[in-house]
């Protein structure tokens, strides 16, 4: 395990990283340039000793650097002009020769026109050569804990882009405290086939193949993901390596309009475990075509044209093994009460008995909006007839951007969800025919009562103390005109 020394150092070093390009590219570039520099110099360090000749590819499961095209070639002449021709011939190299990293490295041009001219792209790569060259990110294979500090490395630049970046920054990123408690939630088990499709970075997945690869000591789960935006796509690609997740597949395209995680037959794949923190109240989701979808995922309901909250969350349903699914989504509040067809939509998920739990939780948890949120919690196949309601929205602390969950929150919350029992003024376990009366509200507050009881006023015990203060007070005024008179103002 880092210790904080370490751990600090690493901080450092990625952040500087990313300020090279500070009045240079906003925040969004700057975050792929660092990145790309980062897996370039981790896979150049654990291949050092591998170098292969320009005509030979690696498998999927090893990284090889073609010769010439490693970090400490670059390192060495990065006082010579042309840095940025260098490091693109370099990464594309690598990118040819493995199979695990080809479109890692989509979009991302170091001798692009937007980082000025050719002195100030020597200049600014220069620093950022020099800035990665440090022993906080040496990551050879004879170095300690190297996958562990690349990994680290990863998150810290991940969360300080979206701290830094607001709304903007922010939309591909879901907090860690989010995603490990979504994965504690679902209980991943070495082997399960796991997917986001709207994996953003890829974070949420990372966590699930994490957990389960800590509980059985060494299994993976086998991550699906689809994005949209392709930029966001090759970041994830980068996200995984560096946390030495191999067994992933990752699609780039617009989910609901066309998803491209299919089986065989063209039909949606199925998988044991479907997570994800869609865009929130998405305007442009393909409402048009919704009636005429060809794999009937609004079978439900049609969401509204404004909102395509319903969409993901009924994609997500419809892409669940039907004997061990379970999910996990991310939704604004308003997804619980709305009405019109999102009412009808969760009318038959109730009906189902597809809902297993709703959480709400604190306000500001996302980096790119201050509103509470919930994760709404599907299963196939329940054991019990009931939907859980907790109420976490104020158990959190007080981050410098953001609210934070501590380990005593989440597990809190984890304890909760797997007892599946009332807690006063927490959580309760409610049955369907209830949730029924309230219109089919999931809102949190309507069943869940967080109100403090007022406490009863002893009217005897006030006068008591009335008249105590009273005879207190008037012996002090005595001694005060006593006093008074001795100084002459009697």
């Amino acid at each position: 395990m880092l210790d904080r020394q370490r751990q600090d150092a690493i901080c450092a070093a990625v952040w500087q990283a990313f300020d090279v390009f500070h009045g240079v590219s906003d925040p969004s570039d700057s975050k792929d340039f660092a990145l790309a520099m980062l897996l370039f110099k981790y896979v150049s360090d654990i291949s050092r000793n591998r170098l292969i000749p320009n005509d030979e590819r690696s498998d999927d499961k090893h990284f090889v650097v073609p010769e010439g095209s490693g970090f400490y070639v670059l390192y060495t002449a990065r006082l010579q002009s042309g840095n940025g021709q260098r490091i693109d011939k370099a990464l594309r190299a690598i990118e040819e020769a493995n199979v695990g990293l080809q479109g890692a490295f989509q979009g991302i041009s170091f001798d692009a026109t937007s980082l000025g001219s050719l002195e100030q792209k020597d200049r600014v790569l220069c620093r950022l050569l020099e800035t990665v060259q440090t022993d906080a990110l040496d990551f050879r294979a004879t170095y300690e804990n190297a996958a562990e500090a690349v990994a680290y490395a990863c998150d810290s630049l991940i969360r300080h882009v979206a701290e830094v970046s607001g709304k903007r920054g922010g939309e591909f990123f879901t907090p860690p405290e989010i995603s490990q408690l979504i994965a504690h939630l679902m209980q991943p088990e070495g082997g399960d086939t796991i997917s986001d499709p709207c994996c953003g970075s890829g974070s949420l997945l990372i966590a699930f193949s994490q957990l389960a690869r800590k509980k059985s000591g060494s299994k993976d789960c086998i991550l699906y993901g689809q994005e949209k935006n392709g930029r966001t796509w090759a970041l994830a690609k980068m996200n995984m390596v560096l946390h030495g997740e191999l067994q992933h597949q990752l699609k780039w395209g617009d989910t609901l309009r066309a998803p491209k995680l299919l089986d065989a037959n063209g039909s949606l794949r199925k998988f044991e475990i479907v997570v994800s923190n869609p865009p929130f109240s998405l305007r442009d989701w393909g409402y048009d075509d919704a009636e005429r979808d060809i794999h009937q995922r609004y079978w439900r309901g049609i969401p509204p044209r404004a909102a395509g909250d319903y969409a993901f969350i009924s994609h997500m349903v419809e892409t669940l093994n039907p004997k061990t699914g379970r999910m996990a989504v991310v939704v604004s509040l308003g997804v619980l009460f709305r009405g019109a067809s999102e009412r009808q939509i969760r009318k038959q998920f109730i009906q189902e008995n597809l809902i297993d739990a709703v959480i709400t939780l604190p306000a500001k948890m996302l980096p790119y909006t201050g509103i509470p949120v919930a994760i709404l919690v599907m299963r196939k196949n329940k054991t019990d007839d009931s939907v859980l309601f907790i109420d976490a929205s104020r158990s959190y602390q007080h981050g410098k951007t953001q609210n934070i969950l501590r380990q005593a929150d989440l597990e809190r919350l984890e304890n909760t969800y797997h007892a599946r029992r009332d807690v006063n003024q927490y959580a309760r376990l409610v049955n369907r025919p209830e949730i029924a009366a309230n219109d089919y509200n999931l809102s949190v507050t309507r069943y869940v009562d967080v109100t403090e009881a007022e406490a009863k006023t002893d009217l005897a015990a006030l006068r008591a103390e009335r008249a105590q203060l009273k005879a207190e007070l008037a012996l002090l005024e005595a001694k005060l005109a006593i006093l008074m008179g001795d100084i002459g103002h009697g």
